[in-house]
């Protein structure tokens, strides 16, 4: 087996997470075959070996990067001059926007990506749950400390945050026409409650 030098190595890790990306997005994970992969990259199954154990690991570290990014951005949001409600409505106008606009972290939600992660991957998954629920947990003790949120149980609000998101969920059942209104609506309200309780 040949030996890689390390920009060798490094150049042969981002064209996995980048055209990984782009076939888990076509096909998902568990149609996906680490065949596809390494066709497309150009490489041997034992090189796709030295750099990830299974698809499932690589698939993982493209979920990672792609939630590094999006929490750049969302503490981007949180430096920015805002009131407090133009920051709420920013808040959960791009967590909804950040998914729904994001197609693998779209198809990670919408199929079962995420439980077959957690089937194959239960360390690593269990890692990445609880380092969101921390991560949630930091931003609301931040907007509380800045006065943006109310005083309370921060779990709580991460919990109210949460609900909200996964009106996602239900899309197909409230109408493509409609959605949009009723998401808008269901922001507006929860914004509203949380600063009335602030006030």
């Amino acid at each position: 087996m040949p030996k890689f030098t390390d920009k060798e190595r490094e150049h042969i890790r981002q064209d996995l997470l980048t055209k990984g990306r782009s076939i888990f997005i076509k096909y998902g994970l568990a149609k996906t075959s680490i065949d596809e992969i390494i066709k497309e990259c150009g490489i041997a199954k034992g090189t796709f070996y030295k750099f990830f154990d299974s698809k499932e690991e690589l698939y993982y570290e493209i979920l990672i990067n792609e939630v590094e990014v999006r929490e750049g951005v969302l503490n981007e949001l949180f430096r920015k001059n805002l009131t407090s409600k133009e920051l709420l409505h920013s808040f959960f106008h791009f967590s909804f926007d950040s998914v729904e606009k994001n197609p693998f972290l779209h198809q990670f939600f919408e199929n079962d990506d995420h439980d077959r992660l957690i089937r194959k991957l239960p360390a690593q998954m269990l890692e990445f749950n609880q380092m969101n629920a921390v991560r949630g947990v930091q931003a609301v003790n931040l907007l509380m400390e800045q006065g943006t949120l109310p005083t309370n149980d921060p779990r709580v609000i991460v919990g109210i945050m949460q609900a909200v998101l996964t009106l996602r969920l239900h899309k197909n059942e409230i109408g493509d026409d409609i959605f949009p209104i009723v998401k808008d609506k269901i922001i507006e309200f929860v914004v509203e409650g949380l600063l009335k309780e602030k006030n």
